[in-house]
């Protein structure tokens, strides 16, 4: 089911769920902005949707709402965050901070992050320190849900990767190593729908388009090699290099029930660091130039990564909410549905 709401009241909505779940007024609110922008954006496979899952990893006592981020390595230019089981937007908006942080100081700030939690559409963040005036680089690994190249079995996560720069007209990548998002499996599994041609395997192997058969087999990279390289790319970066899990070792981004062990890597770089004052300008121009290009056949016009949905976050006063909670008085209490536990840690 579908519905239609004011996005200041989506966000009211979300934030008094996670209120009722012992989440703090500050990270509510920043969580229900992440996941509401999302929507905004024409992203709901990473919207509201997904605000069960968050609430089932507090459930399962693998987010700590009150967890302590701390960096616990400091180089400078370069750190290193525990986010102490914090929900992940709230972690990935802090490490941001720092990493922009030490970008004004050192004209780049590279920002690892360990012992956090799901995250949602990485490419929010990206966008946030692209609207500030700063090149951005994202990168973080999922549960296993792809072969490696010329593999069987699920070793690699869809293990998105985003990219984001201050220009006129805005280019924001945010895209997953795989052929298609696992969020974008499950939300085709919800409304009844099948995946693309050539995006999937079943657990015998077989080419399917049936969303469940995909989830319990593997989603293929896209490109074949280039996609899985990528992949490998980023467990290295965001699992290995910064001191969390990789590969089949990550849990708990997909199932909620088990620890989160992924990484996350950021990189802010401040462009007149590299390239000047005209730096933006000529990057700017180059995108202009690429975009005032003849479309090809079938296409209206050319667009850039995330162009279309940094236009939609400007310009939407109402969001398309999918399967996640219908519309009710952002005060009224929200029961439990179950006893919250904690995990030792």
């Amino acid at each position: 089911m579908t519905a239609t709401l004011q996005r200041d009241r989506a966000e009211a909505v979300a934030a008094a769920a996670f209120e009722a779940h012992g989440v703090r007024p500050g990270d509510a609110r920043l969580v229900a902005r992440v996941l509401v922008t999302a929507d905004a954006m024409g992203k709901g496979s990473h919207g509201l949707r997904r605000l069960p899952r968050f609430v089932r990893g507090i459930e399962h006592g693998n987010v700590d709402v009150d967890g302590e981020m701390e960096v616990v390595r400091d180089a400078g230019a370069a750190a290193t965050l525990s986010g102490g089981s914090r929900l992940g937007p709230v972690v990935a908006t802090e490490a941001v901070a720092e990493a922009t942080a030490r970008a004004d100081e050192h004209g780049v700030g590279a920002v690892g992050v360990h012992d956090s939690n799901h995250l949602g559409m990485l490419g929010y963040y990206t966008d946030r320190a692209r609207r500030e005036g700063y090149v951005a680089l994202a990168v973080t690994n999922t549960e296993p849900a792809m072969p490696p190249y010329g593999g069987a079995d699920p070793v690699l996560g869809t293990n998105p990767i985003a990219v984001a720069t201050p220009t006129d007209p805005p280019f924001n990548l945010d895209m997953s190593t795989s052929a298609i998002a696992r969020g974008s499996v499950l939300q085709a599994r919800d409304r009844g729908e099948t995946l693309p041609e050539g995006v999937a395997l079943d657990a015998e192997g077989r080419p399917t388009r049936d969303p469940q058969a995909a989830l319990d087999g593997v989603i293929r990279p896209f490109g074949g090699v280039k996609g899985a390289g990528l992949a490998v790319a980023v467990e290295l970066l965001a699992g290995g290099l910064v001191g969390a899990a990789m590969g089949t070792d990550v849990t708990g981004t997909y199932r909620t029930e088990n620890p989160c062990t992924k990484g996350d890597l950021f990189v802010v770089l401040d462009p007149t660091a590299l390239g000047g004052p005209d730096a933006v300008d000529r990057m700017s121009a180059f995108l202009r130039e690429l975009t005032a290009g003849d479309p090809a056949a079938g296409f209206d016009e050319i667009r850039l990564p995330g162009q279309r949905s940094v236009e939609r976050a400007d310009s939407a006063e109402t969001v398309a909410v999918e399967d996640a909670i219908p519309p009710r008085n952002p005060t009224t209490p929200i029961p439990r549905v179950g006893p919250r536990s904690r995990v030792s840690r």
